[in-house]
């Protein structure tokens, strides 16, 4: 299966794969904690090159399996454990835990789509990649409506958790912030993040939150 780049697309080129089960989007915020190896490793190449990596949603019940070497390794199979868009990602921050484990802070840039990929003999999942535009304007009724509904769906713990200064929220974030915090099922997730346009990103998302409360509402 060829992956083709989009005709508007900034080539990146070859950069880390980070699959995880949370996804990011751009101008959000997200805690990590890392402890295994290949990724350990990872951060310390970013660090000393002063580079990035890209976070990518892992397909439901995928989360064992990605680390499995069986896996088809070539470029392009469609047997892949995580999706080909994904944001990439900048390290904001960095420490020890008390735990001993490596605490990151990252944000994300722009998303990006994922070609040529493949898994390293330490784990560790490399792709070539290509920056992927937002295209239009957001509505600024459901904007001031989203605004809203974050604020009420969110706790200052989490706020301080996402290092995010609430008060600051900007309608884009807003609607990404609430596409990684709701407990959408992952397809649903991954489907709005590969939505170019923002009008239309704006509109699923405000009709899933809608299903969502309706869904709630029945189980009360």
């Amino acid at each position: 299966m060829s992956v083709q780049f989009p005709a508007e697309s900034k080539i990146i080129g070859q950069v880390p794969v980070f699959p995880l089960n949370i996804p990011l989007l751009p101008h959000c915020n997200l805690p990590l904690q890392i402890f295994e190896r290949r990724y350990l490793d990872m951060v310390a190449d970013c660090l000393s090159n002063g580079t990035g990596f890209i976070v990518t949603l892992l397909k439901e019940g995928n989360a064992e399996l990605e680390v499995l070497r069986d896996l088809p390794v070539a470029a392009n199979s469609g047997d892949l454990p995580f999706y080909r868009v994904g944001t990439f990602a900048e390290i904001t921050d960095f420490g020890q835990r008390d735990n001993g484990l490596l605490a990151l802070s990252v944000k994300g840039v722009y998303r990006c789509i994922l070609a040529d990929i493949t898994q390293q003999d330490s784990g560790l999942w490399v792709a070539h990649a290509a920056s992927v535009q937002d295209n239009g304007d957001l509505d600024p009724n459901l904007s001031t409506a989203l605004l809203t509904y974050l604020e009420a769906a969110t706790s200052e713990q989490i706020w301080q958790q996402l290092e995010t200064d609430r008060a600051g929220i900007s309608p884009e974030q807003a609607m990404n912030y609430l596409i990684t915090l709701l407990p959408f099922p992952g397809k649903i997730k991954q489907m709005l993040i590969e939505t170019d346009l923002l009008e239309v990103r704006q509109q699923k998302l405000v009709e899933f939150i809608q299903l969502l409360s309706a869904k709630q509402r029945d189980h009360n």
